[in-house]
């Protein structure tokens, strides 16, 4: 059998082929980019520490790492080993994920509210407090408890676990002399506090944090020999920011299946940063896309014609509302009530014949309406401005006849 050959660029080409296939094969996470080393860029100790009855003594620091080109505060991982400032430009490696949720929405609540970089969700909730730098320490010696009980196997109850690390946190640092993580902080129990953090991280609320374990790989210290240095954790916070979609509605209030164009709208961002007029089409709304989240004012600044504005507004819509990324807001407007009536002169001894040239006054009894105006052909009053006129009842009297007419109406 005659033996094939192939040349070197269909055997490039076949070797681009399976390399693409396998990479299709990966799953997304396993080409996700994230350093390979990572150097110390600082570390700093307050000279506090506070007990912990699971962890013992825990002293207060600070570490920050070149990561991915960015300085990222990073958690020590192995208690008991050391850490200082003499291992300052030194390198960590060999990098494992960590999957533990309780650690990963940890180091997110961590890393946004002490950076201020929120999602959308945590904005529309109101859990966008940036912490000052006082307040981070606090909370980094909270997250740094729970990484170190993750590695001690101390988290079978996430909340429970977070809760007694708070509470202690809280009494050594914060001075205050709890006993129970059922007390009450501010109208909260330190275990619900807890749980309210991990539910609203399991819902994305902190955004996704990527949280990686370095090994130490430098030369050591006179302070810290290579061999009794920590591991850490650092992790890279992903928030990302949806567009929304609002609509606003403009409806007949006696018929809310009857949308109304022609309806001025003024949209405009609590915090300024935006604002635009926008006019219902035929269908009765108008939509704008693509917004950010945020709180916005709706005001109605026009009604269509032959429409009253019921309440202007402003209507306040916050994006998102929920899970949605699509808000409409609805405005109903009334229909104008116009008067109508008719006023005819007439000859007494002939009702059919309109008389012209009869001046007559109309006055209102419950406004302060009053007109005179003069019968024309067929003895009506043309003239007078029903529509215009306040709805109510008004006295007709005449005050001038006709010529060679009789007196009576």
């Amino acid at each position: 059998m005659r033996k094939k050959t192939y040349s070197a660029l269909t055997r490039m080409t076949a070797l681009l082929l399976v390399l693409v296939c396998m990479l299709g094969l990966l799953p997304s996470t396993a080409l996700a980019a994230n350093p390979s080393t990572i150097k110390m860029d600082d570390c700093a100790y307050s000279g506090t520490k506070y007990d912990s009855p699971a962890l013992g003594e825990c002293y207060m620091h600070q570490m920050h790492f070149n990561y991915d080109g960015k300085s990222t505060m990073g958690f020590c991982a192995e208690k008991g080993k050391g850490m200082g400032w003499s291992l300052k430009g030194h390198t960590w490696g060999n990098p494992q994920p960590i999957s533990d949720p309780t650690v990963k929405t940890m180091m997110a609540y961590f890393y946004a509210h002490s950076t201020g970089v929120f999602t959308d969700q945590a904005k529309a909730l109101g859990v966008n407090d940036v912490w000052d730098s006082d307040y981070t320490w606090t909370m980094n010696s909270w997250t740094q408890a729970i990484v170190w009980r993750y590695k001690a196997g101390l988290l079978s109850d996430p909340a429970v676990a977070c809760a007694e690390e708070l509470l202690c946190v809280y009494n050594n640092l914060e001075h205050t002399n709890y006993s129970s993580i059922d007390d009450k902080m501010d109208g909260k129990s330190f275990r619900d506090r807890a749980q309210y953090i991990l539910d609203l991280g399991a819902q994305g609320v902190w955004g996704e944090c990527e949280v990686y374990e370095y090994v130490y790989t430098g030369p050591g210290s006179s302070y810290h020999p290579s061999n009794d240095v920590q591991a850490v954790m650092v992790g890279k916070l992903d928030i990302t920011h949806e567009e929304y979609t609002l609509t606003v509605k403009k409806v007949d209030s006696t018929n809310p299946n009857k949308g109304l164009s022609g309806a001025r709208f003024l949209v405009a961002s609590e915090n300024g940063a935006y604002s635009k007029e926008v006019v219902t089409g035929a269908d009765g709304t108008a939509t704008l896309y693509p917004l950010v989240a945020g709180t916005y004012a709706v005001t109605e600044l026009e009604a269509p014609a032959g429409y009253e504005i019921d309440n202007a507004g402003p209507q306040y819509v916050v994006l998102p509302n929920g899970s949605n990324t699509t808000v409409t807001v609805t405005f109903t407007d009334t229909p104008e009530i116009t008067g109508e009536g008719s006023i005819r002169k007439v000859d007494a001894d002939n009702p059919t014949k309109g008389l012209a040239g009869a001046v007559i006054k109309i006055t209102g009894v419950d406004n302060d309406f009053t007109g005179t105006y003069v019968t024309g052909t067929g003895g009506y009053l043309t003239d007078v401005p029903w529509k215009d006129m306040p709805l109510g009842s008004y006295t007709a009297e005449e005050i001038t006849p006709p010529v060679s007419a009789s007196d009576k109406m």
